[in-house]
C-alpha cells in the first residue's frame, strides 16, 4: 500500500521538510507481489501500449541548465535499460523540470481552458517577482517511486536561504491555486498500465538504488532565466508563455 506523503505546515522549516520527504522517499517501493497503478494514470498514459496521452493544462516550472539535464536523462535512460516495458514512452530531455506551482491540469481541455486563460496575466506577474528572488541551490536526495505513478529525482534546497528563496517564490501563486504539498523533484519516467511485462517491486527498489547512487548529493541550480508559465499539452510537451 503507498503511503500519502504527509502535508507541510506553512512554516515548514528545511529540516522539516527534509525530515518529510524522506519519510516517504526511503524506501518507496511497496513490498507487495505487484506494483499496483492507480486509474488516474490511464489520464495521461495509454494502457497497453504507453504513448503519453492528451492532457493539458498550467504550471510554473523551473527547466535544467544543459549538464544537469545531460546527468538525468541519462539516468532516466538507465533506468529504462532494465525496466522499459514497464515505463510509459520517453520524456524528452528538453521536457524535464522542477515544478514550482501546479496550476490547472485535465483530460480534457474544455474542463480547464477558461481557467488557463483567465490565469495566464496573473501568473505572468507572479513570475516576475519569483525570477526576482535569485537563484535556489538544490542538492539531489534520492531516485523514488512517487505514488506508484512515476519515478522521479527527490531535491531539497541546499541551505535555509535557498529554502527560503524556493517557498517565497511558490507562496506567490497560492492565491492562483491553493497547493500545499511541495515535494520538489524532476519527473524521470511514468509507469504503463496494463503492460505485457508489469514492473517487479523487488528489481525496482534495486535500479531506484542503484540510481540513488549516481545523483545522491548532486547539486544544481534553479536559475530564474529557466524559470516560466507553462502550457502543456501532454507530460512531454511543454511551452513557456
Amino acid at each position: 500500500m503507498t503511503m500519502e506523503p504527509r502535508r507541510p505546515s506553512a512554516t515548514e522549516s528545511l529540516a522539516e521538510m527534509t525530515a518529510r520527504v524522506a519519510a516517504f522517499q526511503v524506501d518507496s517501493v511497496p513490498r507487495e507481489p505487484a506494483l499496483g497503478l492507480p486509474e488516474t494514470l490511464r489520464d495521461k498514459v495509454a494502457p497497453g501500449t504507453g504513448e503519453l496521452r492528451p492532457f493539458f493544462g498550467s504550471t510554473v516550472a523551473y527547466f535544467l541548465e544543459d549538464d544537469d539535464e545531460r546527468l538525468l536523462a541519462d539516468v532516466a535512460a538507465e533506468l529504462r535499460a532494465v525496466h522499459g516495458p514497464g515505463l510509459a514512452a520517453p520524456l524528452p530531455a528538453d521536457s524535464l523540470h522542477v515544478t514550482l506551482h501546479d496550476l490547472h491540469a485535465s483530460a480534457d481541455l474544455a474542463e480547464v481552458a477558461s481557467r488557463i486563460f483567465l490565469d495566464g496575466p496573473r501568473a505572468a506577474t507572479r513570475l516576475a517577482t519569483a525570477c526576482g528572488l535569485g537563484p535556489v541551490r538544490m542538492r539531489a536526495t534520492t531516485v523514488f517511486n512517487l505514488l506508484n505513478i512515476s519515478v522521479v529525482v527527490g531535491l531539497v534546497p541546499a541551505t535555509p536561504d535557498d529554502h527560503a528563496r524556493l517557498v517565497a517564490g511558490r507562496a506567490l501563486f497560492d492565491d492562483l491555486v491553493r497547493a500545499p504539498s511541495f515535494t520538489p523533484h524532476v519527473t524521470l519516467a511514468y509507469y504503463r498500465p496494463d503492460s505485457d511485462e508489469p514492473i517487479d517491486p523487488d528489481v525496482l527498489r534495486a535500479t531506484l538504488d542503484r540510481l540513488t547512487g549516481r545523483v545522491a548529493g548532486h547539486e544544481l541550480i534553479l536559475d530564474p532565466s529557466w524559470l516560466y508559465v507553462c502550457h502543456f499539452s501532454s507530460m512531454a510537451t511543454y511551452w513557456p508563455i
